[in-house]
């Protein structure tokens, strides 16, 4: 058996070649993760870049400021490492059974109404990833990859993997579809059940106006979200979606209009294919009202875009079958919600946030009394930044499901967790 000072000399053998390439004095917490120093024989302009390629940043990211930055010995190269612990639980007081995220979709009603308390612990929603950025004659090429175990069975699961050059992203990542700093700060993985947070492959173009407007087109992955009876074929989408959203930001905020185009179609009975075109569109923005004041909201509503609408997605309601007519119809939903944020509670690293929101369908006749129909929503955190890189939160949240036949069920949760942020 090898004596351990033979296997240290063979470990520094392996990485000996990455620490040459790496520098590893310059390791420490990122400020930007676009500016490189680079020599002045080349010619970049990162600021602009990083304003025309518009990387949308999510309130449960990890801040800006987290993770370890290395440097090639020509600083033209950057290799940035994150990774964030997260522990998160609830007490269900009544309501929902046996599910990690508050669905107000999935909350029973009638003789299925859940009465005794539940309770889980988890550590699936910790994350790793890299940001890689390098300087050339035409710019900087930045690249992002990042997972967490929320995948089948705690696997690893894919969250965002994408390159942007110049103006132009491809990958994968949040929609440009969707307006995740509109989002608030939630305790629970969820959010606000109408919040618009997808993540799909696309292509995606962007282009700054101004110093405080900028717009952007993608085409994205096509994914129709239908339940298909056994006798007809599966619904499917013919081209993919195809998004756009300007934006207009200042120092008091910012407002964001968007909209998105689908190709959906579908065979019905007969064997023909129903073109059904999906539209949707979405007002969304922040206000800073006070110093640590601000507020946050989303409306968005359209036909056949539930994988787009927070709860609905996953359920198979961008079109539904019709048997008395054997076609499939789009299916109209809505949402929104309106967030008061305040920060500095106490004089202290402290934030708390308020959310009320609500979310529903256009029920069709031929759907069943027990479908759903409509839910509301009502969330209030508190956030104590205890440490840097370091969050603690406890989150209360209610939700009422109703039905077409008008019957309801409610559901109450206390949530909390924990985060490092390396």
């Amino acid at each position: 058996m090898r004596s351990w000072a033979a296997q240290r000399a063979g470990m520094l053998a392996c990485i000996a070649p990455v620490l040459l390439i790496l520098d590893p004095a310059p390791a420490h917490a990122q400020e930007d993760s676009v500016a490189v120093a680079v020599p002045d024989s080349v010619a970049l302009d990162s600021a602009t870049i990083a304003a025309d390629t518009l990387r949308d940043s999510h309130p449960q990211d990890s801040p800006d400021v987290a993770g370890f930055l290395f440097e090639t010995p020509d600083q033209r190269g950057q290799l940035r490492l994150r990774a964030s612990i997260r522990l998160n639980g609830a007490w269900d007081f009544n309501g929902l059974q046996n599910t990690d995220v508050f669905d107000t979709y999935q909350i029973p009603v009638g003789d299925v109404a859940n009465e005794q308390a539940r309770f889980f612990l988890q550590a699936t929603q910790s994350r790793i990833g890299f940001e890689l950025s390098s300087a050339t004659s035409g710019g900087v090429v930045f690249g992002r990859i990042e997972a967490d175990f929320r995948g089948q069975g705690d696997a690893f699961r894919l969250r965002h993997a994408y390159g942007e050059f110049w103006r132009v992203l491809a990958g994968q990542t949040w929609s440009n579809f969707s307006d995740v700093e509109a989002i608030p700060v939630t305790v629970d993985f969820e959010g606000p059940p109408s919040s618009n947070s997808v993540r799909t492959p696309q292509v995606r173009y962007t282009q700054t106006a101004s110093d405080s407007t900028s717009w952007s087109v993608a085409l994205e992955a096509p994914k129709a979200d239908v339940t298909d009876p056994d006798e007809v074929e599966a619904a499917f989408q013919g081209f993919g979606d195809v998004t756009a959203r300007a934006r207009l930001a200042s120092d008091w905020g910012h407002l964001q209009i968007s909209g998105v185009f689908r190709s959906l179609a579908a065979n019905d009975t007969t064997g023909s294919t129903d073109f059904l075109p999906g539209l949707g569109l979405m007002l969304s923005g922040s206000s800073r009202v006070a110093e640590n004041d601000k507020f946050r909201f989303q409306a968005i509503g359209g036909i056949a875009i539930s994988r787009f609408v927070g709860s609905l997605g996953g359920k198979g309601l961008d079109l539904l079958f019709n048997p008395t007519t054997g076609r499939f119809e789009q299916v109209t939903s809505y949402g929104g919600f309106v967030t008061w944020t305040h920060t500095n509670l106490f004089d202290r690293p402290v934030e708390t946030n308020v959310t009320g929101g609500i979310l529903g369908v256009v029920n069709k006749s031929f759907q069943l009394p027990e479908d759903y129909s409509s839910s509301q929503y009502v969330s209030a955190n508190i956030f104590w930044r205890f440490t840097e890189g370091g969050r603690a939160g406890v989150e209360w949240s209610w939700g009422l499901r109703r039905n077409k036949n008008g019957q309801s069920g409610q559901a109450t949760r206390l949530s909390f967790a924990a985060y490092f942020d390396f």
